[in-house]
């Protein structure tokens, strides 16, 4: 497959120790889909089970989530929304996609 990541055992091992603890939306059963890094980094864990190296304010990572629908999209909004609560002031970039997120639901219920 040209162009593919391959995805590294940090990659895995750091998603993996994201899905623990307590609250929060899960995907997955347990699993949250989304690792926060520094940098305005994260790791995605995409439907295909593939972990994606990401930047929080890209329009690729942007494209994905607007892209998913039904019980995953509601899942996402909650989990951005958890992580724009949690890091909106030392990453800004979380709270930014959580209101493009919101603001193209709106758009979308609106059509």
């Amino acid at each position: 497959m040209a162009g593919a990541k391959k995805e590294s055992k940090t990659a895995r091992a750091s998603v993996r120790a994201g899905a623990g603890g307590a609250g929060g939306a899960r995907v997955f059963g347990d699993m949250k889909r989304f690792t926060p890094l520094g940098g305005g980094f994260c790791y995605f864990a995409s439907s295909d089970g593939k972990n994606l190296h990401l930047k929080v304010d890209s329009e690729e990572l942007f494209g994905i989530l607007s892209a998913t629908e039904g019980a995953d999209r509601t899942k996402i909004n909650a989990e951005v929304a958890e992580l724009a609560a949690k890091f909106g002031e030392k990453a800004p970039a979380w709270k930014a996609l959580s209101e493009k997120l919101t603001a193209g639901e709106l758009a979308e219920t609106a059509a």
